[in-house]
């Protein structure tokens, strides 16, 4: 996958007052533009955020609150200019750069990521016009696109899956729409301001502890979906984690220090199971769809994930 060069994004660095001398090459993560620079003499970061205005500003809101209640956030730089800004047709974003290393996969590092995110679902600042999560509304055709875009990518990558899986997923995939949705839609599940994009590899560890480097997908949702893509995704696309999804001990670990922040309802309980099926289906088919690992002789360590993620059940993540 092509790094974006820094040479396209001549006006960014222009509204954040970056010198041509502080400007990468190119930026730093394979998925999305994310460029370290220097900024008024430090370490910086300019990413993009979500629009509009208003979004951006709430996200911004957001942080600031979520560190000021003790969570290890990233929070917007205080610069003469807007930050976040529209520059072009996109909104962008400068944070400090923060320094420490990578999640490892260690105990430690699985607790301490399950402990921040609980914290910042248990905050709940008050936050106007953050983004609200949005309902799927499929159609035959759109399930039809995913029963064979996933049927193909198995046969080409993993036949040795693909009618284990498929005999699965496809009844999945179909029913969606009147099984798995409703119960999660409509079950009046206590909703947070949540990143929905808790993963490793948007986490930096400070002195041990992590902080959450991109909370720029923010947005009012169902806090149990927030954490079932943690159950599922947190070790997508991170090459230091290990080459699968949790196992059942981190998942206890993980869990566990999650909810010595939040208490969660009987309703959110008893749908849990309901709510892995859900992102798996919305989040995860279309990771194992979309991903370009699969034919990547250098990423073993993805491959092993996405085949963990193709036949993982909800089963492996209990909360009772």
């Amino acid at each position: 996958m092509a790094y974006e060069q820094a040479a396209g994004y001549a006006d960014v660095f222009k509204h954040f007052a970056v010198d041509e001398a502080d400007r990468p090459k190119q930026s730093c993560y394979p998925y999305a533009p994310v460029f370290p620079v220097r900024l008024n003499g430090g370490k910086a970061v300019i990413k993009r955020t979500t629009g509009p205005a208003t979004a951006a500003a709430a996200i911004a809101r957001w942080v600031e609150a979520l560190a000021g209640q003790g969570a290890g956030v990233v929070t917007p730089l205080p610069l003469p200019v807007d930050n976040p800004a529209r520059v072009g047709d996109r909104f962008w974003v400068a944070y400090p750069w923060v320094g420490g290393r990578p999640y490892t996969g260690s105990a430690h590092d699985v607790a301490a990521a399950g402990d921040l995110l609980g914290r910042i679902h248990a905050a709940r600042p008050a936050v106007d016009d953050l983004p609200e999560f949005g309902w799927p509304d499929h159609d035959a055709a759109s399930v039809e696109e995913d029963v064979t875009g996933l049927r193909q990518v198995l046969g080409e990558h993993a036949p040795d899956l693909r009618d284990e899986v498929m005999a699965r997923m496809e009844p999945w995939l179909e029913s969606f729409m009147a099984r798995t949705l409703p119960p999660v839609r409509d079950g009046g599940l206590p909703r947070a301001a949540v990143s929905m994009d808790f993963k490793a590899n948007n986490l930096v560890y400070a002195g041990g502890a992590p902080v959450l480097v991109d909370p720029d997908n923010a947005e009012c949702a169902p806090r149990v979906l927030d954490l079932a893509l943690a159950a599922l995704l947190f070790h997508n696309e991170m090459a230091t984690a290990p080459p699968r999804l949790f196992t059942a001990g981190e998942w206890s670990a993980f869990s566990s220090a999650y909810r010595r922040h939040v208490r969660l309802t009987e309703a959110e309980l008893a749908v849990w199971p309901v709510a892995v099926r859900y992102m798996l289906l919305e989040w995860g088919v279309w990771t194992l769809i979309d991903a370009d690992e699969w034919n990547d002789p250098d990423a073993p360590r993805q491959r092993g994930f996405l085949r963990d993620l193709a036949t993982v059940d909800a089963d492996r993540f209990p909360l009772r």
